[in-house]
C-alpha cells in the first residue's frame, strides 16, 4: 500500500470513529477549511437538514454561521490573539446548553462539543433543591440566613428598620395524626401560599422546620411589621380545613424581632424571634408577642441551661429510653436482625421526648458524649447472637480521644462480637471532624466494627469524601428516597448513590420507606437494606 492510500485509509478510518462519539466533533485545517465533521457536530450547531459531507473542504464560518458567539470567541481568542485554546461552557443556543472546547493541533484547529442540557438542567434541579423547600416551594433555613445577614450589613450603613417574624403553627399535629401526613403536607402548602399573599413583595418568606416559617420584612418599623403578621394570624384563625371527611381549625403563634446590630449573629436574630414565639405559645397560643431582646435572651438560656440538670439526672436515673427499628435486608433471608437504635427521654410527667427536644442543648453544653457512652453501654447489655445493632455516634464523641477506649472495655466486659456493631456517623458530621473520625475508625474497624455514612447525598463534596472513610454501609437520606416515586431527580440520586457504593464494596440503606411503591423501587433499582415505617414501625428495646 502506498503512503497516499494509508494516508486516505487513516482518514476513513477517523471519520468512522469520529461518526460514533457521542460528541460533536469538526477539525480544520490550517487553511481554515473543515477537514472532518460528524453528524453531532451538524445537529448541536443548529443545523436539521444538512448532512457533514455538505461541510467538508468549506470555509470554517460556514458551520459557525449559526453561532455567531462562538465563531466571535474563535476569532478573538484563536485567530487575533493567537492563544492556543479556549473553553466555551454553557453556551444557550436553540434550548440547548452546550460545553465547547477549542484546542489548536500540529495540523489545524479542534472543536470538542458537548450536550450540556440535561445535565444543566439537573444541576439547576438539585440547586433549587439545596436553596428551597421541595414542598412549600419558599426559601429553606439555610437560604433565609444568607439573606438575613445582608439586610443585617446593609442596614448597619443605612440605618434602615428590619423585622423577623418567626411563626409555629397551632394544632398541627392532630392534622398528621388523624388524617396523615399527605393531608399535613397539603395545609402547609396552603398555609404558605395564605402567608404569600399577605406579605409584601420585598419581604422574605421562608419554611424553616416542619411547621415553623419565618418572615424577614426589610424596611419595615415595628408597627407595619405587627400588622402583617396580625393579618396572617387573623386569615389563619378563620381558615377551615376540611380533607375527606376531616374539618381542621389551626392557628399560629409568632414572635417578631427588630433586627438590630447588637445582635452578634444571624442565628441570634433569628432565635431571639424563634423565643418570642415561644412565649406565644406559653401566654396562650394563636397571638403574637413582641421580643425584649434582653428579656428573650436571658429566657433562652434560662431554658437551655436547664436542661443540662435534666440530661444529667437522665443519665444518672436511667431515664433515657433506647427503642429500636429493623434494617431490613431487601436481597437475602438474613436470620441476623439488624435494628437501629433510637434514643428517647422519659419527662418527669412520663411523656416521652424526641432528641429534638434536648439534643441542642446537650450538644451546646458538651453533653453528647456522656449521652453517647451510655446509649453504647445499655446496647451492649442487651446484644445477643442473632442480632445486629447500628448506634448513632455525635460528632463531640468523634473527637474523644478516650472514646475508643471507653470502647474496647465494654466489648471485653460484655464480650461483645464487634462484627455485630455498626456505628452511624452523618455526612456532615464526618467531614467536619474529618481527621478525627478517621483515627476512631481505623482504630475501631481494625477490631471489626462496622461504619455506616448517615443522611448521604445531603452534603455538596459527598464521593470526594466517601473515598476518605473506610465504612461499610451508606445511608441515603430520606429526602431523596420519599420522592422516588414520582421524581425522577430523586430517583437518578438514589440509583447513582447506590451505584456509586457498590463499585466501592459498600452496602447501600434506604431511609423513609413509607410505602410499598417507594419499596418497589427500591427493589428495583437494588439498594441492600430498607428501613421505615412500612418495614416497622419504632418500638421499645427490651432491655
Amino acid at each position: 500500500m502506498s503512503m497516499n492510500e494509508e494516508s486516505v485509509a487513516l482518514h476513513q478510518y477517523l471519520n468512522s470513529v469520529i461518526i460514533n462519539i457521542p460528541y460533536g466533533i469538526i477539525t480544520l485545517t490550517r487553511e481554515l477549511e473543515i477537514s472532518m465533521i460528524n453528524s453531532r457536530a451538524v445537529y448541536l450547531l443548529g443545523f436539521k437538514d444538512e448532512e457533514p459531507s455538505d461541510f467538508v473542504d468549506t470555509d470554517y464560518e460556514h458551520i459557525f454561521s449559526a453561532t455567531e458567539e462562538l465563531l466571535e470567541k474563535f476569532k478573538t481568542e484563536i485567530l487575533s490573539s493567537k492563544e492556543r485554546k479556549f473553553d466555551f461552557n454553557n453556551y444557550s443556543f436553540h434550548n440547548k446548553v452546550l460545553n465547547i472546547k477549542c484546542r489548536t493541533t500540529l495540523y489545524g484547529t479542534l472543536f470538542i462539543i458537548e450536550d450540556y442540557t440535561q445535565q444543566a438542567l439537573i444541576e439547576e434541579e438539585l440547586q433549587h433543591r439545596a436553596d428551597y423547600d421541595t414542598l412549600t416551594n419558599l426559601l429553606n433555613r439555610s437560604q433565609l440566613e444568607k439573606r438575613v445577614e445582608k439586610i443585617r450589613e446593609r442596614n448597619s450603613e443605612n440605618n434602615l428598620e428590619c423585622a423577623v417574624a418567626f411563626m409555629d403553627l397551632d394544632k398541627f399535629k392532630p392534622v398528621n395524626d388523624i388524617a396523615g401526613h399527605k393531608a399535613g403536607d397539603a395545609l402547609l402548602q396552603n398555609v404558605a401560599k395564605i402567608m404569600q399573599n399577605a406579605i409584601r413583595d420585598r419581604d422574605t418568606l421562608a419554611r424553616v422546620g416542619g411547621d415553623e416559617f419565618v418572615i424577614l420584612l426589610e424596611n419595615c418599623p415595628l408597627s407595619r411589621a405587627v400588622s402583617i403578621v396580625e393579618k396572617i394570624r387573623k386569615e389563619i384563625d378563620e381558615y377551615n380545613f376540611i380533607w375527606k371527611e376531616h374539618t381542621f381549625s389551626i392557628g399560629i403563634s409568632a414572635g417578631i424581632a427588630i433586627l438590630s446590630s447588637k445582635q452578634k449573629s444571624v442565628q441570634e436574630a433569628i432565635n431571639i424571634a424563634d423565643q418570642a414565639c415561644l412565649i406565644a405559645k406559653q401566654e396562650g397560643r394563636n397571638r403574637i408577642h413582641i421580643a425584649d431582646e434582653n428579656l428573650v435572651e436571658n429566657i433562652e438560656h434560662k431554658r437551655e441551661v436547664s436542661w443540662i440538670n435534666v440530661i444529667n439526672k437522665a443519665l444518672k436515673d436511667d431515664d433515657f429510653l433506647l427503642y429500636k427499628q429493623e434494617i431490613h435486608d431487601l436481597k437475602s433471608e438474613n436470620n441476623i436482625a439488624h435494628y437501629e437504635l433510637l434514643l428517647r427521654l422519659k419527662d418527669k410527667e412520663g411523656k416521652i421526648l424526641s432528641p429534638a427536644a434536648f439534643m441542642p442543648s446537650a450538644e451546646r453544653y458538651e453533653l453528647m458524649n456522656k449521652i453517647d457512652k451510655w446509649v453504647v453501654a445499655t446496647a451492649f447489655k442487651s446484644l445477643n447472637e442473632e442480632t445486629h445493632y447500628s448506634i448513632n455516634l455525635s460528632g463531640q464523641t468523634l473527637s474523644t480521644p478516650d472514646f475508643s477506649e471507653f470502647l474496647i472495655e465494654l466489648e471485653k466486659k460484655y464480650k461483645i462480637n464487634p462484627k455485630q456493631i455498626t456505628f452511624e456517623i452523618t455526612e456532615s458530621m464526618a467531614i467536619k471532624f474529618l481527621k478525627n473520625t478517621r483515627l476512631m475508625t481505623d482504630t475501631l474497624q481494625k477490631r471489626g466494627y462496622n461504619f455506616s455514612l448517615d443522611d448521604f447525598g445531603t452534603g455538596l463534596s459527598s464521593y470526594e469524601y466517601l473515598k476518605k472513610m473506610p465504612v461499610a454501609y451508606l445511608k441515603i437520606d430520606g429526602f431523596f428516597t420519599k420522592e422516588i416515586v414520582k421524581d425522577k431527580v430523586s430517583y437518578a440520586m438514589v440509583k447513582s448513590i447506590n451505584e456509586i457504593g457498590h463499585v466501592m464494596g459498600i452496602k447501600t440503606i434506604a431511609e423513609f420507606v413509607e410505602n410499598r411503591e417507594i419499596l418497589e423501587k427500591l427493589k428495583e433499582i437494588g439498594v441492600d437494606y430498607a428501613q421505615g415505617y412500612h418495614l416497622h414501625k419504632p418500638e421499645a428495646l427490651s432491655l
